[in-house]
């Protein structure tokens, strides 16, 4: 039997109270690891009981699963709708992939169908633009409707949430949840690894270029600086890796095994390039080698290092190999608790982006103080730290989110804000970032070598971040202010102690702080079952 927490039944209140004020179509935003699908699960369950007919929308296979399976929890005889569904059986709650929906929608039948049975429709993943057409071509016209997500943000030339919701109804915040214990707060490492002066900004997407960003992070330094720093901060811990692209996703893959680390990787399956056409031009030509070039590398590869998703996913969660290397596959609904290291290996300009990535290790789990970021691509200090406070809304601007970088640049400034050294100043006028070259005076942006990378500690403390000392270079007594100032659990500094010294040094930091009887003996039981390898440092 499934309890709710208060903050779930606050979150269904709220929501009740909206409809009573006849608000039908709302977004509900709750953190990553809060248990959106628990809440949403629970209302399919009531709406059900009061003969109502309820439709899930998902957009990932395993997000179909997932929900299925907490449905059935609540004692709901649900049926997916998938790819060859014809039939439908008469059940309280359906489930359908949004692909597989519009599809299906496509036919009056179909429309028919929604129009004279389903009352209530659940959007999963709300943020996520795949679901549109549902109110683009009317389809929701006269339905209750709720939008889950932990990240109700949209930039760019995105469609507004706020044409589709009529108004939002806010869950707790991260802080908060950690304090409460229900999610675990973090250490972060943060580095510039890559660039990015003069990568262009997707207005469409509403992030860098996917293209450039790859040029700006596809270095051999870079990709051995993040496998060097892993090893340093996080090795032995079960590792989550975010990276730009499918041949971004393959060399980081190989840099880990090189070092001799059992990393696999998923993305989104590729498909054999189509033979030229005779009489293809150059460009053509050109453009069809290096498709055959990456699935040639993507074949090669997977061969190796991946295999059927599913399984992969499967063999991570079950601990088969420590490591895992993806591009947007694992960025929702990818509920691994025991992941202690995130790397984000990339890019963003996407508050949204940031925060589902982060999130994938701050679920609760046995033996799990808190969990590392390893941010290569200087993410919190442009969009946020992890546990900075959000506010949430259903319009956005025409520009880029977030209150980070700009598609702009001053002239003899870089992206970070940083004046370029050179022998001729710049104009300061705003140019685009993608400029090398001012049109105004001339100034010239030095073309950088990849450096060496070198993650540094840094503290944020609800209102700003600052560098510290590297964890591994603390005293006893910083690691225990940092314990207090963090929020990190007790455990953490147990086990800190531990990697340090042994029960040996345990015990003395214990007499040197008059610890009770029973703490000491909570934290000798607790290293001896959970103790982290004595291989790593944080």
């Amino acid at each position: 039997m499934i309890i709710l927490r208060d903050y779930q039944n606050d979150i269904i209140k709220q929501v009740r109270d909206k409809w009573k004020d006849g608000k039908r179509s709302l977004m509900v935003q709750s953190p990553t690891g809060s248990g959106k699908t628990v809440i949403f699960s629970y209302m399919a369950q009531q709406a059900a009981r009061k003969g109502n007919k309820i439709l899930i929308v998902t957009d990932r296979a395993e997000l179909l699963l997932q929900t299925h399976g907490a449905l059935k929890e609540f004692g709901l005889n649900s049926y997916m709708i998938q790819a060859g569904t014809k039939v439908l059986r008469d059940v309280e709650v359906y489930v359908g992939m949004t692909q597989t929906l519009n599809n299906r929608f496509k036919t009056p039948a179909w429309l028919k169908w929604v129009k004279d049975n389903i009352d209530l429709v659940i959007i999963d993943e709300a943020h996520i633009q795949i679901s549109n057409y549902l109110f683009e071509r009317g389809i929701l016209q006269g339905k209750y409707v709720l939008g889950f997500t932990a990240t109700p943000r949209r930039s760019g030339k995105m469609r507004q949430l706020g044409l589709d919701y009529e108004d939002i109804v806010i869950g707790p915040t991260v802080s908060e949840l950690i304090k409460a214990g229900y999610l675990v707060s973090d250490d972060y490492f943060g580095t510039a690894g890559a660039d990015l002066t003069g990568v262009k900004y997707s207005a469409m997407k509403g992030d860098f270029d996917e293209k450039e960003m790859f040029q700006a992070f596809n270095k051999s330094k870079l990709y051995a600086g993040v496998v060097e720093n892993w090893l340093k901060t996080a090795k032995g811990t079960k590792t989550i890796v975010f990276c730009v692209n499918i041949e971004h996703v393959i060399k980081t893959c190989e840099e880990f095994q090189k070092s001799g680390i059992d990393a696999r990787f998923v993305t989104s399956s590729m498909g054999k390039p189509r033979p030229l056409k005779l009489g293809a031009s150059e460009g053509e030509k050109e453009v069809h080698k290096e498709k055959t070039r990456l699935y040639d590398l993507y074949i090669e590869s997977f061969g190796f290092w991946s295999g059927e998703r599913s399984r992969i996913i499967q063999g991570f969660k079950a601990g088969e190999f420590p490591v895992l290397v993806n591009a947007g596959i694992a960025t929702t609904g990818f509920d691994v608790p025991n992941i202690k290291t995130v790397v984000v290996n990339r890019a963003t300009l996407s508050l949204t982006l940031w925060l589902q990535m982060v999130g994938r290790g701050s679920r609760i789990s046995p033996g799990k103080e808190s969990f590392n970021i390893l941010d290569f691509g200087e993410n919190a200090p442009r969009l946020g730290h992890y546990t900075a406070p959000q506010n949430w809304t259903l319009w956005h601007g025409a520009t880029k989110e977030g209150g980070g970088v700009a598609p702009v640049k001053e002239c003899g400034i870089n992206s970070r804000g940083i004046e370029i050294k050179s022998n001729k100043k710049g104009c300061e006028r705003l140019i685009l970032a993608a400029y090398k070259i001012c049109p105004f005076c001339g100034f010239k942006y030095p073309e950088k070598k990849a450096q060496e990378v070198e993650l540094n500690s840094y503290l944020f403390d609800g209102s700003s971040t600052k560098p510290i000392k590297k964890i591994s270079e603390m005293t006893d007594e910083d690691l225990e202010e940092y314990r207090r100032v963090k929020g990190h659990k007790q455990a953490w500094l147990w086990n800190q102690l531990n990697y340090r010294g042994g029960e040996d040094r345990i015990k003395a930091f214990a007499r040197s702080h008059h610890w009770k009887p029973g703490t000491l003996n909570a934290a000798l039981r607790y290293v001896r079952k959970f103790a982290v390898p004595k291989t790593f440092v944080y």
